[in-house]
């Protein structure tokens, strides 16, 4: 790898054809043509600017995760973390021909425990030989001086606010260390993991083009703050998000499919359908999760129940499924539907619940083993929907 300084203010660093093809070769596990090219151009970046930096500025510079936790960052959002020592090198990629703006995504900057100290503008020229590192400011400064764009989400700071001098960055790094480089960030409220558990095969469909934009920053910001919930997100996103029923029989469960009892005692007024095991005491296993339609139900949760009956050699099952209020709710919301989808999504049955019902349930069905189903529910415009296979 062969790096200079030009004029001599700017880093440019080259790109091995062996780093390319190395580059290119990881990024194709990822789900659209968008986050590919996101994840090839940030591992680029990582691997020529992290060489050079440990070789010849900071040796004990290390990429924030490993590589394979930093799938779950390049599927949503551009951009990658080094740290060195206690504090963080921010590396933001772009393909621009020109440097008027450095343009860095909300979760880099207003996410507690993502906020870097310092934000490198980074450009990879358009044969991907060279990486071109022209500018670098602070979180501070682009908390207090950058443009915050809605739209897109992003904080900009115009080439004029930017210092563009690398050789003084590294030395503002070597012997400024006790300099205040972060803005106080609010934390981000709280996300229960009944929320969570909803949100993420939603925003988790392939369907959804941008994830980061379909909900308010806040949430979206603590979904992708809890590790567990980023990789279950990202696992989703690579059709990994599939309840395996097989796996039930043999009592693996997610953390998120329950007991049925552990929502009884929770609370002794619980739903009247749901302690009554209407069509259901004939089951093998039952599991519950809960549902949040969030604003649609002014936060109310709701119950949906699987229950299945296997044949002797287990190779086809028949399945139940209920929707039930929660908590101390005695009816469902009027007008919601829970449906039983094909693989391709055709509705199959449907329900929908009247003023004073205190459950729905679907019609017994059975799946043949190596088949796949989606269970939905339903209210106005917004839908929730699980899907499984046997």
């Amino acid at each position: 790898m062969t790096f200079i300084f030009a004029e001599p203010t700017e880093l440019w660093l080259e790109v091995a054809p062996s780093v390319r093809s190395q580059c290119w070769q990881k990024s194709r596990i990822y789900s659209t043509p968008d986050s590919r090219w996101c994840a090839y151009l940030n591992q680029l970046c990582l691997d020529v600017f992290l060489n050079c930096l440990k070789n010849e500025y900071i040796p004990n510079g290390e990429a924030w995760y490993s590589s394979a936790a930093t799938r779950s960052f390049w599927e949503f959002v551009n951009g990658t973390v080094i740290f060195c020592g206690q504090q963080k090198i921010m590396l933001i990629p772009s393909e621009a021909i020109d440097d008027q703006e450095l343009e860095v995504p909300q979760e880099w900057v207003d996410i507690p425990s993502w906020a870097a100290d310092y934000y490198l503008a980074v450009q990879v020229t358009d044969n991907e030989e060279w990486v071109r590192v022209w500018g670098y400011t602070t979180h501070a400064e682009l908390k207090l001086q950058g443009k915050y764009d809605p739209v897109d989400r992003t904080y900009c700071l115009d080439t004029q606010q930017i210092t563009k001098d690398m050789s003084a960055f590294f030395l503002t790094y070597q012997y400024c260390q006790e300099a205040q480089t972060k803005q106080a960030i609010a934390p981000l409220p709280e996300l229960s993991a009944t929320i969570a558990g909803n949100l993420i095969p939603r925003l988790g469909s392939p369907a959804v083009t941008f994830a980061r934009l379909a909900v308010p920053f806040a949430v979206w910001g603590k979904l992708l703050e809890n590790e567990q919930w980023r990789q279950q997100l990202y696992q989703h996103r690579q059709g990994q998000g599939i309840i395996n029923l097989s796996q039930w029989l043999n009592g693996v469960f997610s953390p998120t499919w329950q007991a049925v009892g552990s929502f009884l005692a929770a609370n002794s007024n619980h739903a009247w359908g749901l302690r009554n095991n209407f069509g259901m005491k004939d089951a093998t296993v039952r599991r519950a999760k809960l549902i949040d339609l969030g604003m649609q139900l002014k936060s109310t949760t709701l119950v949906l129940l699987i229950a299945l009956i296997p044949d002797v050699n287990k190779q086809l099952i028949s399945v139940r499924v209920q929707l039930h209020p929660e908590g101390k709710e005695f009816y469902l919301p009027a007008n919601i539907k829970l449906a039983l989808l094909s693989e391709s999504g055709e509705i199959l049955q449907q329900v929908q619940a009247r003023s004073q019902d205190n459950f729905v349930q679907l019609l017994r069905f059975d799946v043949a083993v190596g088949e796949q189903f989606k269970i939905q529910v339903a209210l106005n415009n917004f839908q929730i929907t699980e899907n499984f296979i046997v």
